[in-house]
């Protein structure tokens, strides 16, 4: 049996588009010939020409680069079963504040309820989860966090402020809103990878099913949302 489930990938660009740099011209030895648009003429033994220096640095943007979608397969056995995503792409998301605000941010995620052609739907309580282990549903451990690329250019994140797993309850209508990781102020900026397959902790996303559930493919959209501040 095969669970499928579209995901939503939402951007909050809260601030101006990439940063923009403009340098402004280095001092040179070289005697400026006539007609030079430059401000002074160096000369040998003389005074040092002094030239102004101007970096404009524009803010970037908050943004969040996840899964597509999200899938879960597994035959019934007539007893509760958690079920893990288990494609390697899933096990992970990217986010980036190229801000400078250090405002901090949050990830957050919505879920409609789980229904199958024919009527059948999975519970909108204790069925949909996310946690740092593609091992354990129950695990308690966040997802890893890494600066994107490995260079270290990154503050992490300090996500101290959640805990695992987070239940996600669905909702025919209207689903309530839940944080699944987040950076307190002055933390996580940059580019931070978030789990990934092949970190210590990858994301894991769970579904509980039920020893009695109804064959099918059971569906749910899945909006998640990046939001500045923590």
């Amino acid at each position: 049996m095969s669970f499928s489930s579209p995901i939503t990938k939402r951007r909050l660009a809260s601030l101006a588009a990439a940063g923009a740099l403009a340098l402004g011209g280095l001092a040179s030895s070289a005697v400026v010939g006539a007609g030079s648009a430059q401000a002074g003429t160096c000369t040998a033994g003389g005074a040092a020409c002094s030239i102004a220096g101007s970096a404009d640095l524009s803010p970037g943007t908050l943004s969040a680069t996840l899964p597509s979608t999200l899938t879960w397969a597994a035959q019934l056995t007539g007893v509760s079963q958690s079920v893990v995503d288990t494609t390697a792409a899933d096990q992970g998301y990217t986010v980036n504040d190229a801000t400078g605000s250090g405002a901090g941010w949050h990830v957050t995620i919505s879920a409609t309820t789980f229904a199958a052609t024919g009527g059948a739907t999975l519970a909108d309580s204790g069925t949909f989860s996310t946690n740092g282990s593609v091992t354990s549903a129950t695990a308690t451990t966040a997802p890893s966090q890494a600066c994107t690329g490995g260079t270290g250019d990154c503050t992490l994140p300090d996500n101290t402020a959640t805990t695992y797993p987070v239940a996600i309850t669905t909702a025919a209508a209207t689903p309530p809103t839940e944080t699944i990781y987040q950076a307190a102020a002055t933390t996580g900026v940059g580019s931070v990878d978030i789990g990934g397959s092949t970190a210590t902790d990858p994301v894991g996303w769970w579904i509980t099913v039920p020893g009695t559930t109804t064959p099918g493919t059971y569906t749910s959209t899945i909006s998640v949302n990046i939001v500045s501040a923590p």
